[in-house]
């Protein structure tokens, strides 16, 4: 796994993808940003509420709750992002990597795909929700792994699809699923952690392609 992450990161410094690296990070950066401001706002258009203390403690948790926000969105932020190059950065890295490999056919991943995938992953976290707030640590923990199994699975089997049908790619990622679920974990908490996050959809996509590419070769062995 660590070796396909390894080759995957080169995405971030090859010229020919550099226009996707970067706008994978500034669409990430503005939302975020974006979330950030409109909760200054929000606060500031706020009128006094009971004591003057309240304002002020509103306007000092309001950064504590993005941060947690920023890692409640990780995930489905990879899986939303990934819709839009997928199947470019999938192709560059197999002419890179894999050049006598047969080429993968046509795009199998839509934005309203991506907005599927991310609607998923939210709602899993917003049924996840009342249990990390009743045990911190261990309910992040689940959610972390949850949602490694469903980036696994579902950016396993859009990589897969580019070569295989939907069922055969299903058949490929049962034969091998600890291989995919520690891949998906690795997407998982890079998606957590702030400022890793912006480049998690690019190294997920990468990383899969290795990790696909390295279980249809043993197959075939």
């Amino acid at each position: 796994m660590f070796a396909s992450l390894r080759k995957a990161a080169k995405l971030l410094v090859d010229p020919a993808l550099l226009g996707a690296v970067l706008v994978s990070l500034l669409l990430a950066l503005a939302l975020y940003a974006g979330l950030f401001f409109a909760a200054e706002y929000a606060i500031r258009q706020l009128p006094t509420l009971g004591l003057p203390w309240v304002n002020a403690a509103l306007a000092v948790l309001t950064p504590i709750a993005l941060i947690l926000l920023v890692f409640f969105l990780g995930a489905p932020m990879a899986a939303l992002f990934a819709s839009l190059y997928l199947d470019r950065l999938a192709g560059r890295i197999e002419a890179r990597w894999y050049p006598a490999d047969p080429k993968g056919g046509a795009p199998v991943l839509s934005f309203f795909g991506g907005l599927e995938l991310a609607a998923v992953v939210i709602g899993v976290d917003l049924v996840l929700l009342p249990a990390d707030m009743a045990a911190p640590g261990i309910a992040e923990f689940a959610t972390l792994v949850i949602n490694g199994w469903l980036l696994g699975r579902e950016y396993f089997e859009l990589v897969a699809r580019r070569h295989l049908s939907r069922s055969a790619a299903h058949a490929l990622r049962r034969r091998h699923p600890l291989g995919v679920f520690g891949a998906g974990l690795i997407l998982s908490l890079l998606s957590a952690v702030p400022l890793a996050n912006l480049a998690a959809p690019l190294l997920g996509v990468g990383m899969m392609v290795h990790v696909f590419k390295r279980f249809a070769h043993e197959d075939r062995a």
